[in-house]
């Protein structure tokens, strides 16, 4: 079996729920990773961008990725978050999720710079290769990073390395996703859309599917989608896509991505409201708002 068959489908990234900002509330973070894997769901994300991860203390970061190893408890394949700043760190990430047992690891481009040379981001690469011995799934996401790209050329660079199993591209430019696509498309490696934006459109277009937050509350909408375009239902696919679109305006009613999906998931029963520090808390106006639209989808959760 190929990468492409093997890691493909619809992988949630899965959402942190809290005690008091920097606890880690076990009973919902099981409760949510059963409840995605039950729905059918074909991987999990944990210590993702929606889950907070780089908010998160190291012990919560720990702590989630080891949870989600045990209950998931190989049902699924499990992407383990090494996101970090730089090289070292996520190498340093990439050591301990060998260490409890994970395959596979996903790690960004460097951030808190920017305007990294594509030189730069192969030598990132290479060098997390060179010093761990887990697969590796590549992370592309300009807009929480700095604004660096991965050109569809240094990704089909990177490709040709057997530990490279997979390339999450949130890049929301259809142009640039495209062109990655059509280079990547005989190559040993499964390429899959973050976000809700381009899910159905980059399935259609051959991508071997997609991992988007608001999957984690409602994933039969997203499997849905999933099955419509794998068998090429044209009609069905780009309906369903302008339902993810409509969902898509939970995120939309408030401060943050990161609370209004945190909230959609407590909508629909699994975890409470409650942040990393930082984050905006949600008025009870944008509360009522998420439930008016989650009420929509409960038929997908």
């Amino acid at each position: 079996m190929n990468n492409k068959e093997k890691y493909c489908g619809i992988v949630p990234p899965l959402m942190t729920p809290l005690f008091d900002h920097d606890k880690l509330d076990v009973e919902s973070y099981e409760k949510m990773v059963n409840y995605v894997i039950d729905a059918g769901v074909h991987g999990i994300f944990p210590m993702a961008s929606s889950g907070e991860s780089v908010h998160n203390s190291y012990s919560v970061w720990k702590q989630a990725n080891k949870l989600a190893l045990d209950t998931a408890a190989d049902r699924v394949p499990v992407y383990c978050g090494a996101i970090a700043a730089s090289t070292a760190q996520v190498i340093e990430n990439m050591k301990y999720l060998e260490s409890i047992g994970a395959e596979s690891a996903v790690a960004t481009a460097p951030f808190y710079t920017s305007n990294l040379l594509q030189s730069e981001l192969r030598r990132h690469y290479e060098a997390i290769l060179d010093h761990t011995n887990i697969n590796l799934c590549i992370y592309n996401m300009p807009g929480l990073i700095g604004g660096t790209d991965i050109a569809p050329e240094t990704i089909a660079a990177l490709a040709q390395h057997e530990r490279v199993i997979m390339y999450k591209d949130s890049c929301p430019n259809l142009d640039h996703h495209l062109r990655t696509l059509k280079l990547l498309e005989n190559e040993d490696i499964s390429v899959l859309c973050g976000g809700e934006e381009l899910c159905c459109t980059s399935m259609l277009y051959g991508s071997q599917g997609n991992i988007s937050g608001l999957a984690v509350s409602f994933p039969k909408l997203f499997l849905k989608a999933y099955e419509a375009a794998k068998a090429g239902n044209l009609k069905e696919t780009v309906e369903l896509q302008y339902k993810i679109l409509e969902l898509k305006n939970i995120n939309h009613a408030g401060p943050s991505d990161f609370s209004m999906m945190k909230y959609a998931l407590a909508a629909v029963g699994i975890g409470t409201e409650i942040n990393c520090y930082h984050t905006e808390p949600l008025t009870e106006a944008q509360k009522k708002e998420v439930h008016r639209i989650a009420e929509k989808f409960m038929e997908y959760h």
